[in-house]
């Protein structure tokens, strides 16, 4: 069962700011009410653009943060699994979650590239 899109989604021009979603995750960060799944991976050919995936137990949500240190963009989806709850996982992230994350994090990348790779290039 693949997730569905959250109604609070897009983008901030520093990270952790500018978009209900993002706020909702920074909060969350601060509060330790996250599971941290995967910090900060770096795209394999622009290793400067990152990307994070994050677990909230309590809203059964899945976080996915793509940034470049100067442009981040967050969207949410909710888990697909009933069973076990997401705190309950005792072995990470799993494997449906992991490819609804996924899909979101390349969707993500589709419609968000040319800021991401734009951002770095002024920067150079």
């Amino acid at each position: 069962m693949s997730g569905t899109p959250s109604k609070n989604h897009g983008e901030n021009e520093r990270p952790a700011g500018g978009s209900e979603t993002a706020a909702r995750l920074e909060a969350l960060l601060k509060a330790g009410r996250v599971i941290p799944y995967m910090e900060n991976i770096p795209d394999r050919e622009f290793t400067y653009v990152t990307c994070s995936v994050f677990g909230a137990p309590d809203t059964d949500e899945l976080f996915v943060r793509l940034s470049n240190g100067r442009v981040t963009f967050v969207e949410a989806i909710e888990s697909g699994l009933v069973y076990p709850a997401m705190a309950d996982r005792i072995f990470g992230m799993d494997v449906q979650d992991q490819h609804d994350a996924f899909n979101l994090a390349d969707r993500m990348w589709e419609a968000h590239r040319d800021a991401l790779v734009q951002a770095e290039s002024r920067s150079v």
